[in-house]
């Protein structure tokens, strides 16, 4: 089975504040930056977005944010 992600939208996971990301139509997409900037965050999302709860992230919600977590694929 395979899937492909056309849009990605989070807010308020773990370290992320808000990303949306679009692939490109050559497929391939690379989420990159320094540490402590949210890289695991977005690949943790998207397995939770995937898998349901049972991927969801322990202290899911950003540290801080009063708006629960959200996310769309």
């Amino acid at each position: 089975m395979s899937i492909k992600i056309n849009k990605l939208e989070i807010e308020n996971v773990k370290r992320v504040k808000a990303v949306k990301i679009e692939p490109t139509a050559s497929g391939l997409t690379i989420v990159g930056g320094k540490n402590n900037q949210g890289k695991t965050s977005v690949l943790d999302s998207i397995a939770w977005a995937l898998g349901g709860d049972r991927f969801k992230p322990s202290k899911s919600q950003r540290e801080g944010s009063v708006i629960p977590p959200t996310l769309s694929i």
